[in-house]
């Protein structure tokens, strides 16, 4: 029997962890009193895969983790203690790799092979094509990187580490041991598939790839016997009753998301679905079959709400000049950018798709790069992560404030009143370009903004977050309140979550920089201070914002030195300006890397950047802050969703920082350490706040929602249903939180 929903606790696997781990943490999580637990993809993936989200196999256990006999004991001593059991599911892609079984089957037989549609490629625009030459062929090939392999069951090539299995027919090399290179390219050029250099040649990519990553291909769940394929064996464990929910990644990415869920929903029963996707503000969610979203909705408010408005202001005015402007024309010119270099091959294909509507449609095709032009203006002004036209919803209103906000601002291209009208005519051909113009546009807008401008516009990090954005305002009391309310009316089972494997920081981390902003006058030095100090060093000032906040959030963090360098090396090359993916500036890197850990040196002195009083002030406030944003989390709407090790303490960066391996040791012993330690205090908390939503899971999923400021200052949630009420402080002091309970 499937237990009421209390809270899941999300396990992110490898690095580690695989099912006997889960297994062995399963009294914690009884004695925490989670309900449920979550696992992240635990389906076979790439070799090497440190967080499963590239899957070659969703029919798998993957063998790395323990194996379908080991997730299956896992699930019976799951259920034997009452806890259920959440899995993540990756419908959108798997990986692009020979690796892949049923990809294998597409690079020998091409278009004709079975699994061909499982894809999404475009055939017509030449052979599939990967990417991943590091030098010329002729040079790989000399230094022995690229050979024909005959050893094996199947002859195929050999490319560095991948093996490329070869059609049936392929004339081979007399002399495979050493071929020359016109033999190679001889063999190469009449498969199904092409090679060439990672970066000169990525323009002849023909796969929907996830965001801008090539080596993960997007899969046409749009086709129900894709669908039953991809799905099978989950299906078939639903019905064995091993699985007690879904949480369905990135559901933006699919052709038809609402078509999905629907056929999801009729084929997994009622066991809870959700979905990954990030709501815009202003933006509704579609009337999908689920139980709600991921919990980005719910840290984005909560985010908001423990801010303070003046510290907010003070930082901004302390941060300006050295971060843009204008958050929204920079994530415009970033877009641009995209659209011109990295996004060029979905463009390409767009404005191809596109022609061929509007040729159906007014019986002329239009010029294929002006179209382009028009596309491109239109994704750059997408006010949301994408449309859903292709499952019928109306465009209207986002095409209707488009054309407000261009109006204003200029005049737009020729064509763009064309490209409107794919919205909203009937026809297959237009269904097409719709799915795949919002399919764009989830992708440019997670490159654009969390992927680039979070690292640029860094005045403030806690909004530099997934589901929030560096131009939104505090949250008053009152419009937190309504936010929890309409939480409460429309989605009561959505999960409500602080981290992530995909936050650009933990809750602990963020509840830093919260603490600071509860300090202005503080916070205005510092930010001066650490400004001065990257221009006297050379580097730009917004380095120098950036740093200070990551110093201050591995103040206290195990392993500081270490991963202070692997983030500043990730940040700097995620905001594209001073060093790139593609082209690293290791001695900026060092550089910045360098300043962080000067500051984080001289925040542990005295007399470095703050004095003893007003470090023991911000201590304070963060411990208050840490544990304020916990019980928020607990009490309000929602299904809470702890991740691994937040229970305790734990200040995480951008992946892959937060998916590291955890301390399971470190979090026991520190877990019931005496009252007023953060670590075991904020445990006890939880542990507290769980028991009572165990107690009566139906008035904290159902019931009515309010706040109260008592005299002293002090929150109180207050939660009713059905004449029950239940009144739990949120005491700004952090008090013993166990005898906080009022009800």
């Amino acid at each position: 029997m499937t237990p009421p929903l209390v809270a899941t606790y999300r396990f992110q696997l490898r690095e580690g962890i695989g099912f006997d781990d889960v297994a062995a943490r399963i009294p914690w999580l009884i004695d925490l009193g989670v309900s449920h637990i979550y696992l992240a993809p635990i389906f076979r993936a790439r070799s090497g895969s440190t967080h499963g989200y590239d899957v070659v196999d969703p029919n798998e256990v993957d063998p790395v983790l323990g194996g379908a006999e080991r997730f299956e004991r896992l699930c019976d001593a799951a259920h034997q203690a009452g806890l259920g059991i959440v899995l993540d599911i990756v419908p959108n892609h798997m990986a692009f790799t020979p690796e892949n079984p049923y990809l294998r089957d597409v690079l020998i037989n091409g278009r004709d092979s079975k699994y061909a549609k499982v894809f999404d490629i475009d055939w017509d625009a030449g052979p599939l094509f990967f990417p991943i030459l590091g030098a010329p062929l002729a040079e790989l090939v000399a230094q022995v990187q690229i050979a024909v392999d005959t050893d094996g069951t199947e002859p195929c090539l050999r490319v560095y580490d991948h093996s490329f299995p070869l059609r049936d027919g392929t004339e081979l090399p007399s002399n495979t041991a050493t071929p020359d290179v016109s033999a190679i390219e001889s063999v190469i050029a009449s498969q199904h598939w092409d090679l060439g250099h990672w970066r000169d040649d990525a323009h002849r990519i023909v796969h929907r790839r996830f965001f801008n990553i090539t080596d993960l291909i997007g899969v046409r769940q749009e086709d129900r016997e894709v669908f039953e394929l991809t799905h099978r064996w989950i299906f078939a464990e639903i019905a064995a009753g091993r699985i007690d929910g879904l949480r369905v990644d990135h559901i933006d990415g699919l052709a038809r998301p609402g078509a999905y869920l629907e056929q999801l929903r009729a084929r997994a029963g009622d066991i809870p679905i959700w979905v990954e996707k990030i709501v815009k503000p202003g933006e509704e969610l579609p009337d999908w079959p689920i139980e709600g979203l991921s919990g980005y909705e719910f840290l984005a408010p909560a985010t908001r709400f423990l801010t303070d408005s003046d510290g907010l202001t003070a930082i901004r005015k302390a941060a300006q000049g050295a971060v843009p402007e204008n958050y929204h024309a920079e994530v415009r010119a970033v877009r641009r950018t995209l659209l011109e270099t990295v996004f060029r091959p979905e463009l390409d294909r767009l404005a191809a798709a596109a022609s061929t509507a509007l040729a159906s449609v007014a019986g002329e095709a239009p010029d294929q790069v002006d179209t382009a032009r028009a596309i491109a203006f239109l994704a750059e002004h997408w006010p949301v992560y994408r449309g859903y036209t292709a499952d019928g919803i109306s465009n209207r209103k986002l095409l209707d404030a488009i054309g407000a906000e261009v109006s204003q601002s200029g005049t737009p291209p020729g064509g763009l009143q064309q490209i409107e009208r794919l919205f909203e005519v009937p026809g297959e051909v237009a269904d097409i370009f719709r799915a795949r113009f919002e399919q764009l546009t989830g992708a440019l807008t997670a490159k654009s903004e969390e992927d680039t401008v979070f690292y640029r516009d860094v005045a403030y990090l806690p909004f530099c977050e997934v589901g929030l954005d560096p131009a939104v305002d505090v949250l008053g009391l009152s419009e937190f309140e309504a936010e929890m309310k309409q939480r409460s009316d429309r989605t009561p089972l959505a999960l409500s979550t602080l981290t992530t494997h995909d936050t650009k920081r933990s809750a602990d981390a963020r509840a830093v920089i919260l603490a600071l902003s509860h300090l202005p006058d503080l916070a205005a030095d510092l930010y001066a201070e650490a400004r001065t100090e990257a221009r006297q060093r050379g580097l730009p000032e917004s380095l120098g914002v950036y740093c200070l906040q990551i110093a201050l959030i591995m103040h206290n963090a195990v392993a500081a030195r270490e991963r202070i360098g692997d983030h500043l090396s990730k940040a700097l090359r995620e905001a594209k300006v001073l060093s790139t993916h593609e082209d690293p500036d290791e001695s900026v890197e060092q550089a910045a890397t360098v300043l962080c850990l000067d500051l984080h040196r001289a925040l542990g002195h005295a007399d470095g950047l703050w004095s003893e009083e007003q470090a023991s002030r911000f201590e304070a406030k963060f411990d208050s802050l840490a544990l304020i944003q916990a019980a928020l989390q607990i009490t309000a709407p929602g299904v809470p969703d702890i991740y691994q090790g937040t229970e305790v303490f734990d200040v995480m960066l951008t992946d892959p920082d937060n998916r590291r391996a955890v301390d399971w040791r470190w979090i026991e012993e520190n877990a019931y350490r005496p009252a007023r330690r953060l670590a075991g205090e904020k445990c006890d908390m939880t542990r507290h706040l769980l028991a009572l939503r165990r107690a009566d899971p139906e008035l904290f999923t159902h019931g009515d929602y309010a706040i109260e400021v008592e005299k002293d200052g002090t929150l109180t949630v207050i939660r009713r249903l059905n004449g029950r009420e239940r009144r739990i402080s949120l005491d700004r002091e952090a008090s013993a939180w166990p005898n906080r309970d009022q009800g």
